[in-house]
């Protein structure tokens, strides 16, 4: 049990923890800022403001594999510029857990090949109903013996009280 979910905790606790610490830092303006990249992009609004200031800005993106945190916007011009950070302790983290999946589905694959060739499958569900009974929602990963992964999400609205919901029309 712990090989399916134990490692996806221990890396999202530390990837969790990487935020908390460069958040800290950038709340504190203990950061350098050579260090910050700028990403424009255009925000033609109708009664848009333009600020010549940056305001402080929480959020994240992920550029090519590289997480960067978001430190300070402005609208200038119909423009919407970012000012971002490199968060390279997440991003190292998210590596280190991809290689890690990499190399245990590789042994699984190298090791299942060296019995026989034959079409075994591995199928991993997780299910979880939320909090109310009106949805359902059910993630698959599915993985075959070319070391291929397919994703599926799947949410289910036909539950029993999203049913009762639904009545005859009103008469005209």
């Amino acid at each position: 049990m712990f090989n399916w979910f134990g490692y996806r905790l221990v890396s999202d606790y530390f990837e969790n923890k990487a935020d908390i610490q460069l958040a800290s830092l950038i709340d504190e303006n203990n950061y350098n800022e050579a260090d910050l990249i700028s990403i424009k992009v255009p925000a033609s609004l109708p009664y848009g403001v333009n600020s010549a200031n940056f305001e402080r800005t929480d959020g994240n993106i992920d550029i090519n594999g590289v997480n960067y945190k978001y430190v300070k916007r402005r609208f200038y011009n119909d423009t919407l510029e970012l000012l971002c950070i490199p968060n390279i302790a997440k991003t190292g983290i998210q590596n280190a857990r991809d290689e890690f999946y990499k190399l245990a589905n590789d042994f699984v694959s190298n090791n299942s090949s060296s019995k026989k060739s034959t079409t075994h499958t591995h199928t991993v569900k997780i299910s979880t109903q939320d909090y109310t009974d009106d949805h359902f929602l059910s993630y698959n990963i599915h993985f075959d013996s070319n070391n291929t992964q397919y994703f599926s999400l799947n949410i289910d609205v036909t539950s029993s009280n999203f049913l009762q919901k639904l009545n005859e029309p009103p008469e005209a």
